[in-house]
């Protein structure tokens, strides 16, 4: 947000559930306020929006938490664990006439806004074949310490997405799915298959314990779209064989995720719906979020999960 002018995005309070790192990352970003809880935030006067970018199994109650106290809602991708939360976040912002968004950032990116106009100009005719990859080896403390979602809901949530994006609206048929569960009962990786009408396929896999390409690749009758790694925020594609290099503003350190300054398209987006008074976005509508939690949810439990 440091890339942004001040007179448009400014950040004005910080919550954490431990006060040190609160006043931590207060002091090292220059934010004015520090809190130890979230509702000291849903009680700030001065926040017009807030970002939930908690872990996934606290996505739903600080979301909610937020909307009851009347503060529009930026929450990161997924959305929640399960269809029934989705569902209850938007009839909660439909009612109190609130701003919320799931933050799917990579619908946002320069990347995929080329993507898109070249699918739509039939640069590659027909799209009909989707082949990407998101894996990163993970700790197996960690691994075993996700207690909402396995690789599916935090690395795969892309893929089902982009699926969604460019062989959408309609419901896919789960194929087939194959991985493996932790202990506790969450997939650590999955190999995908969505078929949808007219022979499009959408094949991916996530994982936590290998690294993949973490490459997306979309085949058409014409040629093929290529998203360099990290697809979700690529800098680099090929398009039918022309590379093309994005430019993004530089940040004064490095960012912890690559390319991740691209968060910035999503931000305005969220301020360009707060001005002209929109409570969802055009780009990720409430519909589009409860049908992806459905999907997402539909995959899971042929893995085996349990959905709560």
């Amino acid at each position: 947000m440091n890339t942004l002018p001040q007179t448009e995005h400014m950040v004005t309070s910080v919550a954490s559930k431990n006060m040190a790192r609160s006043k931590e990352f207060a002091k090292h970003f220059g934010i004015p306020k520090a809190y130890d809880s979230y509702a000291a935030i849903a009680n700030d006067l001065d926040v017009d929006v807030v970002y939930v970018g908690t872990l996934n199994e606290h996505h739903y109650s600080v979301s909610r938490l937020m909307l009851e106290n009347g503060k529009n809602v930026l929450c990161e991708e997924s959305f929640c664990q399960n269809v029934k939360q989705v569902e209850d976040l938007v009839e909660l912002a439909r009612s109190k006439k609130l701003f919320l968004m799931e933050a799917m950032w990579m619908f946002f990116t320069p990347a995929f806004t080329i993507l898109k106009e070249e699918i739509d100009k039939g640069t590659i005719g027909e799209p009909l074949q989707i082949i990407s990859s998101f894996g990163t080896p993970m700790p197996e403390s960690l691994i075993y310490q996700r207690n909402s979602g396995g690789s599916i809901l935090e690395l795969a949530v892309f893929s089902v997405y982009m699926s969604q994006l460019l062989f959408g609206p309609e419901k896919p048929l789960i194929y087939g799915t194959c991985g493996q569960l932790t202990e506790s009962g969450f997939d650590k990786d999955a190999s995908v298959i969505l078929k949808y009408s007219n022979g499009k396929i959408s094949t991916f896999f996530s994982h936590f314990k290998v690294k993949l390409p973490n490459e997306a690749i979309i085949f058409g009758t014409k040629g093929s779209i290529k998203l360099y790694n990290p697809f979700w925020s690529a800098i680099k594609m090929t398009v039918k064989g022309n590379d093309i290099d994005i430019d993004v503003p530089p940040t004064k350190e490095a960012t912890k995720y690559r390319n991740s300054v691209q968060l910035i398209y999503e931000i305005q987006e969220v301020r360009n719906c707060l001005m002209k008074g929109l409570k969802e976005s055009i780009i990720v509508p409430w519909s589009l979020s409860i049908e992806n939690a459905i999907l997402l949810e539909d995959i899971r439990k042929q893995l085996g999960v349990v959905i709560n």
